[in-house]
């Protein structure tokens, strides 16, 4: 690693807004699930518009059709409502209301050190994984969401990051090839 220091603390508190945030692009960007819905979607109105087109010449091609496009667009509609109302009631079960202390994370020369809120002085609780085991890093416009496995992420929301999160991401690229690193524009 170079560069004039070749660590940062990073002492992170969530709330709901950052929260739901991750969500958001763990679900809908990272892991792209928002196009299974997309595809019934167009699928079931093509289905609606063959419908449409027998309207006069089969009998209840418009009804058919009617109910076809309700299903398509409701069927999503619901899908991203439960969606959205589950990361609600997840943070308001996690309590974060208000921010609170999550975590702190420190990124090292040999890796990432995750030390538990509460218990960041005891060395003994920390949680550490090597540059090598590190899943990917994305970068958003409001935080850079650092994988530790595919399914776990750290997530250093940019306001709270020391120094700014261009020190933070030049550190990353130090340390981690360019294949993991992942710059996400909105």
């Amino acid at each position: 690693m170079s560069g004039k220091a070749s660590s940062l603390s990073i002492p992170v508190q969530i709330d709901t807004g950052i929260f739901q945030d991750f969500a958001v692009f763990d679900v809908l960007q990272r892991q792209k699930r928002w196009q299974r819905p997309l595809l019934f979607t167009v699928i079931m109105l093509a289905f609606a518009v063959v419908c449409f087109v027998q309207v006069g010449r089969r009998e209840g091609a418009a009804l058919l059709g009617g109910v076809l496009t309700v299903v398509a667009v409701g069927l999503p509609v619901v899908y991203f409502g439960m969606f959205f109302h589950s990361v609600r009631q997840q943070a308001k079960r996690m309590g974060l209301t208000t921010l609170k202390d999550a975590y702190r994370v420190e990124l090292e020369e040999t890796g990432v050190r995750m030390l538990p809120a509460g218990q960041q002085d005891k060395a003994t609780q920390a949680i550490s994984h090597t540059w090598d085991q590190v899943y990917g890093v994305w970068r958003t416009p409001g935080a850079i969401y650092l994988y530790v496995t595919a399914q776990q992420a750290y997530l250093l929301p940019e306001a709270q990051i020391p120094s700014g999160a261009d020190r933070a991401w030049e550190l990353l690229g130090n340390c981690l090839p360019a294949e993991k690193l992942h710059t996400v524009r909105r």
